[in-house]
């Protein structure tokens, strides 16, 4: 059964978690954000926790940003839990760092994270995702999420799990995209997602293969194949690109 959630920003908990590490800032009013940031005052969460679902030790997770602004650039911070509020897994803890972060995320887009663990998944009951190291841009601010896009081809088995195909194409000059593959059961339910990042892309058509590193039920499908520029991204500078490099 698909489960829909309102995300909460927790941001007392996500600091217990932290331990040693650098402190969590929940940017629910703009506070420290960058230059261009969204007015103080501003309600609800940074992103709208829509659903998720746990295949094979792999918890995905669904975000939409509800807002009327880009969200340029956040860090969230995914943990799961018990019914009875024992904690069962932090993306703090992931040897992934690169598990979370979102970049340029139009208003209405949808996001996907996804976390490994293990063999706690069928003890999940809920999921929250706080957020650090929030930007915003105005609405204007990015104005070529059109063009690029892709679209689903199937799935494939693999000697490491499963291979999703997608055909991306883009109008855009030499950049760094990433394409997000949101796999459901026949119910519509959400399996997983499936990340891939690729640089230098240039103008034209290519075939995109996303590896899951864990096999899906029988009946999982591609609803949708969601394409993001990440020109922009702070942590991972887009490289030089030349001929060679491309996709």
């Amino acid at each position: 059964m698909q489960r829909k959630l309102t995300a909460a920003v927790l941001a007392i908990v996500a600091a217990l978690l932290m331990g040693s590490c650098s402190t969590i800032t929940d940017q629910l009013d703009g506070a420290g954000t960058s230059d261009q940031t969204v007015p103080t005052g501003r309600p609800g969460p940074i992103l709208e926790t829509t659903t998720w679902g746990v295949v094979d030790g792999m918890l995905s997770v669904v975000v939409r940003n509800t807002s009327d602004r880009t969200l340029r650039y956040a860090e969230g911070v995914v943990t799961a839990r018990t019914a009875d509020d024992q904690l069962v897994a932090s993306s703090l803890e992931s040897r992934d760092t690169a598990c979370c972060s979102v970049q340029q995320l139009a208003p209405g887009q949808q996001y996907g994270f996804y976390l490994d663990v293990g063999s706690a998944g069928g003890d999940i009951s809920r999921v929250d995702v706080a957020y650090r190291n929030v930007a915003w841009d105005s609405v204007t601010a990015i104005d070529d999420h059109t063009s690029v896009s892709a679209q689903p081809v199937g799935l494939r088995d693999g000697d490491l799990g499963t291979v999703v195909l997608a055909d991306l194409t883009s109008n855009r000059s030499e950049s760094a995209v990433v394409a997000q593959a949101f796999l459901t059961d026949a119910d519509g339910d959400l399996v997983a997602v499936v990340s891939g990042r690729w640089t230098c892309v240039r103008p034209g058509s290519q075939r995109l293969r996303m590896q899951l590193f864990h096999p899906v039920p029988p009946g999982t499908r591609v609803d949708d194949v969601l394409v993001h520029p990440v020109d922009d991204d702070p942590t991972r500078p887009t490289p030089a690109c030349h001929p060679s490099r491309s996709l």
